[in-house]
């Protein structure tokens, strides 16, 4: 066995995830003790990962004891709820001897793994995917997330937590919300999945989510309902939990997820959508209520045509709905949909249009593609000091990140959106904390020509005419990323990909671009972010050499 001392405060809490590997392992593998006297254990650990928390009720040194030999501790932390919320949580790992990291120890930590990209926010441990809950209180910025602590696998969802001052550099917080049930111990999927926050009325947040009730199969059969939860005085916790939604429409099946609500000042009523389908056709649902928890069912807001359908779409999930300006945007992903030209999937798709009496009423029928990438995906925005502002999970199900990382997911950059000034299309380009906060460095500038690359990452911006540009990065002489503007066409190319999957987007007029690389995420914003690509590949991620023809302005800068 193992101990260590460690003093611990009034009110300290210590959180962890943990499961046996050793089915002969002796009773008792953790305890804490004071003077020799137990004050917790825990007798036996399963199989699975489970949740385990400890509260502690004096200042004094207790000792820890446990045998990294019979127990794996898949996530673990502790934190003082008085001041968690200007420190963050202390990570534990309990292994040969107690690793405990704070604040820039954890930061230090992750900054030494050479995979992880510096400039886009990433789990420190573990499986991370949908962003959710975003929202801004005071001068801090929440950041929650889809988070499984038992692994880096999706599996039985919980939130995750972060904050920040800046939208750059973040605390991590304890998880938020849990599963209403165990669902690791009943060999089930399901538990706490997206939705978002919501600042009523008084003043005070809450957030809509969707609770997935123990599956057993991913595409059929299961059950989804909505829930509030109400958080802490610091947003630390959820304290409360209601249900407020558990009927689904007639034709609707198992696909009834992810809330998005909003105050409706001219009705006077609360309105909800949720992504779902019907009778097959994915759908938006919209619902109102009088007081946020009884909700009466008005129709679809939206219907995909029947393509989606034949080309594999399930449902809708992640919808967005937000005034922008002086219109309504309605934003969409096709869960199952391949784009039968290119064979894209985990495409984001919007529409701009009038929302009145309760009807959405597109300015064109045809979707606009947010992002023409396949790793832009379940954005979420809100509404922040004038601006929209946006995150989106970096991930297409296509490829994974190598085996024996610590973690799997990133965020994307903070993007504000705004309209084009014809008002036909959404544009989109990384908020000014970007700019203000990671330092540009000068790298190379002129009419384009071979460069070697930082260790770090970097930002590319072409200024004038972009057709028949061509910007190739390597590593070791073999190729990172390639993108072309050919014939009207804005192509690009990773290391991974095999010619099966075209990523492209008509480019038109191009006349600007900016291109961000951080290890492996290529982030792209041409014609003032109406045209944006998104790409996550895990091969060649620190290219060292980058070489660019075309007969726009170039310029190269370092990022850090």
């Amino acid at each position: 066995m193992r101990r260590q001392r460690k003093i611990l405060e009034l009110g300290a809490r210590i959180e962890f995830w943990a499961r046996s590997i050793d089915n002969n392992a002796d009773e008792f593998p953790f305890r804490i003790l004071q003077g020799g006297q137990v004050l917790w254990a825990v007798k036996r650990f399963s199989e699975f990962p489970e949740y385990y928390s400890y509260h502690h009720r004096e200042t004094c040194e207790v000792e820890f004891e446990w045998d990294e030999c019979v127990t794996e501790f898949t996530w673990a932390y502790c934190y003082d709820p008085q001041s968690v919320s200007k420190t963050g949580i202390t990570i534990l790992e309990f292994e040969e001897q107690l690793v405990e990291r704070t604040g820039a120890e954890i930061d230090a930590w992750c900054a030494a793994d050479p995979q992880r990209p510096r400039l886009h926010f990433s789990p420190v441990k573990n499986w991370m995917n949908d962003p959710n809950g975003l929202c801004k209180i005071g001068d801090i910025w929440h950041l929650f997330y889809q988070f499984h602590p038992g692994g880096t696998d999706w599996a039985p969802m919980h939130w995750g937590h972060a904050t920040s001052r800046d939208l750059c550099t973040w605390l991590h917080m304890p998880v938020f919300l849990l599963p209403e049930q165990n669902l690791a111990r009943l060999g089930a999927t399901g538990g706490a999945f997206s939705g978002s926050a919501f600042r009523d009325r008084d003043g005070k947040v809450k957030f809509y989510y969707t609770e997935r009730l123990p599956a057993y199969d991913l595409f059929a059969g299961y059950r989804e309902l909505q829930k509030i939860a109400e958080p802490d005085r610091d947003l630390i916790k959820a304290e409360r939990i209601t249900t407020v939604l558990e009927i689904r429409p007639e034709g609707v099946k198992h696909d009834f997820r992810d809330p998005k609500v909003w105050w409706d000042e001219a009705a006077n009523v609360y309105r909800m959508i949720l992504g779902a389908s019907i009778h097959g056709d994915p759908a938006v649902l919209l619902y109102a209520s009088d007081d946020g928890l009884e909700w009466q069912y008005l129709g679809p807001l939206y219907r995909a045509p029947a393509n989606f359908r034949e080309e594999g779409a399930r449902a809708v999930e992640c919808p967005d709905f937000f005034r922008l300006e002086d219109k309504w945007i309605l934003v969409m992903g096709f869960v199952g949909h391949i784009e039968p030209t290119t064979r894209r999937h985990n495409l984001l798709y919007a529409l701009i249009g009038e929302f009145t009496d309760d009807r959405f009423v597109p300015d064109t029928p045809e979707l606009q593609l947010l992002d023409f990438g396949t790793d832009y995906y379940a954005m979420q925005s809100f509404e922040a000091e004038g601006r929209q502002i946006a995150f989106a999970w970096l991930f297409n199900w296509e490829y994974r990140k190598p085996a024996g990382s610590a973690y799997s997911g990133e965020m994307s950059l903070p993007r504000v959106l705004r309209l084009s000034e014809d008002k036909k299309k959404i544009c989109m380009l990384p908020a000014i904390e970007v700019d203000e906060h990671y330092a540009a460095l000068p790298v190379a500038q002129g009419q384009g020509g071979d460069y070697s690359l930082p260790s770090a990452p970097i930002e590319i911006r072409l200024s004038g005419l972009l057709e028949g540009s061509k910007l190739v990065a390597t590593q070791d002489g073999d190729l990172a990323f390639e993108v072309r503007v050919m014939n009207g066409i804005f192509s690009i190319r990773l290391a991974q990909d095999d010619g099966s999957i075209r990523y492209v987007a008509d480019l038109g007029g191009g006349a600007n671009l900016r291109l961000f690389h951080d290890r492996g995420i290529v982030e792209i914003f041409a014609e003032d972010g109406a045209i944006c690509g998104t790409r996550r590949g895990y091969v060649n991620i620190e290219p060292d050499h980058l070489e660019i023809s075309s007969s726009a302005f170039v310029q190269v800068f370092e990022r850090h």
